[in-house]
This record gives structure tokens, sequence and C-alpha cells, in this order.
């Protein structure tokens, strides 16, 4: 146990676990799936359950712009390709060849200039070897109390070789450098996070609340978004849209169209296979190219001219890659955001899945919001919550925060459970690394302004007794006195560190959105961090 949490402790996370998942052995496979035992007609009929057929069918014209013909080629060099070994994560799977990020880091300090020559080449003659675009698809299943023989229960995961994922790393660079996105998309970009978009969601909620005019939020949810885009508008974008070399266009471009990819089950393969749409699961580009897909849709709902604005500033639509809310005063604003985004998504191919979309309204005051219009999404009419668990974190709608704090609390409890059982023999240096690792998160804690003191209490105690578990100590022991004797932060301690770190960045943020929230003086997250510094006087420059 020692040597196994002696890995966690030195950051040698594959070692780590590859000891510990040996502590809980995983489950076979099933003998059969959907009635068919043989594995290879198993993994045949994978392949057709994850193959997805685009909407707006074949279309993969790729048309180039001649505005960058003067533009000098393309190079990758020695340098980059180094960098970008160095920081891959270790204790990945490998593809189909076997290899994995440490042959490459242990393979000589030659190789990293060998590959910026064959990169180069390829981007040259916009060609890739066959074998750099194949990919293996493992089906791993969804929920292990659910059925194993339902294909439905399962999930595909890509295994690309590791020489496509350091191509990919390249172009992804690029792709930062050319790509310039709308502030209103949160989703992979950096210095922007889950917590910046459900930060700008509850601030202007807020807003609008305070100045006694409800919000209508409405949660919007693409069927299988990234399974969708269609090449042809995809190529348009990249050439039409960005100032991406064509070079790096046509190297993208052929290699969806010929990427193979096989369903690996029981060692067996199936039939191989190509995409007729969707961007590649799992690649480092993916993102950033649906990102590009939608973000013409970004600009049009800002642009509406309808729906909650700040300062002049229009924050009616937060979007995290794929995930959507639409913010709106009005139930007529509202129908016309959303009529935008059904144009959007017939004409690119995209579908909207009304079952899973719902209408929250955030309550001002007093006022009755029972009897509203309907709102419909696609001809159906959407279904009002009183909550909804936005990007994993629970929204209400009179905006207070005991019902996530409950959430983080259940979390807590499972996680210290978890690392009683399993490490109680290990030295309390372990113990103690491993409970700063597991038990210190606390996601989204730092957007908890509005609670009771019965719920943030609970959870105080909650994260003192896990330490007191995990370390055997007496249950009335002094939580200040075992906190400073381990060299640990306390949850008081916690949670002002991640105030102060929220402060920070979205002070330093160059979102539009993220810097109308810094310069409001009345804005609930300031005033919570005055009052978590200032507890003497917490209504102190609040008011």
């Amino acid at each position: 146990m020692d040597i196994i949490a002696s890995h966690h402790k030195n950051k040698n996370f594959s070692q780590f676990w590859k000891e510990t998942k040996k502590l809980s052995p995983r489950a076979g496979l099933p003998v059969s799936v959907e009635g068919v035992s043989e594995t290879t007609e198993i993994a045949n009929l994978f392949m057709e359950h994850f193959k997805v057929k685009s909407s707006r069918g074949q279309g993969d014209t790729l048309r180039m712009h001649t505005a960058d013909s003067v533009i000098a080629p393309v190079t990758v060099n020695a340098k980059e390709v180094r960098n970008i070994i160095v920081r891959m994560t270790r204790g990945k799977s490998p593809g189909h060849d076997g290899l994995s990020i440490e042959h490459l880091l242990y393979a000589g300090v030659h190789l990293p200039r060998v590959l910026a020559l064959l990169y180069s080449l390829c981007i040259r003659h916009s060609y890739l070897p066959e074998g750099l675009m194949k990919t293996i698809v493992v089906p791993i299943i969804k929920d292990k109390r659910g059925d194993p023989s339902d294909k439905n229960n399962y999930r595909p995961i890509s295994l690309a070789t590791i020489m496509a994922k350091v191509l990919d790393s390249v172009l992804d660079s690029h792709l930062c450098k050319h790509m310039c996105l709308h502030d209103g998309q949160f989703g992979f970009r950096p210095g922007l996070s889950t917590e910046s978009a459900i930060l700008c969601l509850k601030h202007t909620a807020q807003y609008y609340v305070d100045r006694g005019t409800p919000v209508y939020a409405c949660f919007l949810d693409l069927s299988k978004a990234f399974d969708l885009v269609s090449y042809d508008l995809l190529w348009d974008k990249l050439s039409g849209e960005t100032n991406l070399p064509s070079e790096l266009v046509a190297i993208l471009g052929y290699w969806y169209r010929h990427q193979q990819n096989n369903v690996r089950w029981a060692g067996s393969l199936s039939d191989t296979y190509g995409l007729d749409c969707g961007v590649r699961q799992g690649g480092l580009t993916s993102p950033k190219l649906f990102n590009l897909y939608v973000n013409r849709l970004v600009g049009e709902l800002s642009g509406a001219g309808v729906g909650c604005s700040i300062d002049g500033n229009f924050v009616n639509n937060i979007s995290y890659a794929d995930d959507m809310v639409l913010l709106s005063p009005s139930i007529s604003a509202l129908r016309k955001l959303i009529g935008i985004c059904e144009s959007y998504a017939v004409a690119h191919g995209l579908r909207y899945n009304v079952k899973k979309s719902e209408l929250l309204v955030f309550k001002a005051g007093r006022r009755s919001c029972n009897n509203i219009p309907p709102v419909t999404l696609c001809g159906a009419p959407l279904n009002r919550v009183n909550k909804f668990k936005y990007l994993g974190h629970w929204v209400t709608e009179d905006l207070t925060d005991d019902l996530d704090i409950e959430r983080e609390r259940r979390a807590l409890a499972a996680r210290c459970n978890m690392l009683a059982r399993r490490f109680a023999r290990c030295s309390k240096e372990v113990r103690v690394s491993l409970f700063k690792a597991y038990c210190q998160t606390f996601y989204t804690c730092s957007l908890w302004v509005k609670y009771t003191q019965k719920a943030y209490s609970a959870l105080r105690v909650q994260y003192n007794n896990a330490f007191r578990v995990l370390l055997g100590l007496p249950r009335y022991c002094s939580a200040s006195g075992m906190f400073a004797d381990a060299r640990t932060d306390g949850f008081h301690a916690i949670m002002r560190k991640r105030a102060a770190s929220l402060m920070r960045r979205i002070r330093g943020s160059s979102c539009r959105a993220l810097k109308v929230i810094s310069e409001r003086v009345d804005g609930p997250v300031l005033c919570h961090w005055v009052k978590i510094h200032s507890p003497k006087n917490p209504n102190v420059f609040c008011k």
C-alpha cells in the first residue's frame, strides 16, 4: 500500500493507477451482445452502432482561397516537436502499432528532428501515411450497473497512434494562432473554464433579479453534436473564416477523408470504415474545429439585439462547446433566439434534443412566474424545471447554492470512504498527500455566494470528519490543530484561496463578458470575496 501511494505522491500516475487497479479487478467482457456471441460479429455490430450518417447527405468538397498563396510554406521545427513530446501525458493506451509516448521520450535526441521533417513533408504535399490515419475504436461500458449485453450501454473510445497525436498537437497549435472565436464561447479556450461560463450565467441572472426582472433561461442540448459536423461546411469555414494557411486546411481534409477505423472486441477487429461526418473522437484539434463550426451561431445570437445585456453588452447566450444556454428577460425575445438556433441547426445538419432541453425561470422577488406562455423548440414544448445541472453545477430558480453544496458534500463523502477503505494501512504522509489530491477540489466552490449556514456548515463538518477518518484521529479532536500538525489547509482557507483565485482570473481575462463582471463592484462574487476576507464587517464595499 505504501508503494502504491508513494507513486501518487511522486506524481508517477501511470504506475499509481496500474497498481491501484489491481486492487479492483475489472469485470470480464459479456458472453454476447444483442444475442451475438462471435467476437468478430460483435465488433461489426458495434461498428454499425457507432457509425453516424450525416443529415445533410454526402458532401466533402474542399474549396481553397488563394489569398495566402504568397505566404511562406508551413514548416515544423524540431524544437516544437520536442516540446510536444515532453508535455504529453504518459500512461495512455497505445494505438494499433503498440507505440506509446514513452517510446518517443527515450528514442534519442535525433527523433524530434526526423519527425519534424516527416510532418513538414506531409503538410507540404497534403499527404499522410496510411498507418498514421488508422484508429482503433474500443467500446467502453457507460453504466456498470446496467445491462452489459445492451449495445446502447456502450460508448466509443478512439485509440490513435502516438505519431498521429503529435501531428495533431502541431496542427492544434496553428489553429490557436489563426482562429478567432466569439467571446460567448467558453469551451476549450485558454484562460476560460466551466467555472467561467457558470459565473457568467449566475451573474447575469442575478443582475436582472436584483432589479426586479425575471430571467428566462433555455438550456439547449444538441444530439451527438460533435458527430454531426458536415465536412463541406467545416472546410469552407476553415478557408473563409480563419487565416489558416491552405496547406493546413488541405492536410486536415486529407486526414478526414482517408481515416480508417476498426472496432476492437476481445482481440478481434471489425471491418474498416471511414467518417462520413463528425470531428475525430479524442483528437486535440476536434474541440477547436467544433467551436469554429458553431462560432457563427454565437455571433448571430449576440448580434440579434434582444435578450439579456449588462452595461450595453449583450449576454444573451453562453456556450461551452455544445452546451448552450439562452438568457432573456422576456418570452418573445427568447423565442426569437430559439428561432435563430433552429435555423442554424437545419442549415448545418445539427439536431436539438427536445427531451433534454429545458426551461428555467429565475424568479425576481415575489412575482409569480407560473402562467407564462409556452416556449417551443423544433415544434415541441420545452419542459419547465426549477433546477438544472449546468456543467456539473446545480442552478436553481432562486439562485441559491444549497443544492450544489449538498452535491459536493456527497461527492466528498464518497471520495473519503474510498481512500479510507483502500489506503488505511499507508503511512501518515502518504494519506495526507492523497487527501490533498482527492478531498480539496470543491468544484465551483468559488461560485457559492447565496447559501444557508446549515448547508455550509454540513460541508465543513464533512471535510473535517473526512480528515479524521483517513488519519484515524479522535472524533472530537481540534480541527485547526490537526490541520496545522499535518500542514494542510483547513476548510475556510481553501474557500478564501478559491475565491481569490477566481477574482484574479476574471480580472485578468480578455473575455468581454468577464470584463463586464469584474468591473461591477456590486457583483455577488466580489461581495462574497470581501465577506470571507472581512468577517467582522461583511457588508463593507458591497452596498
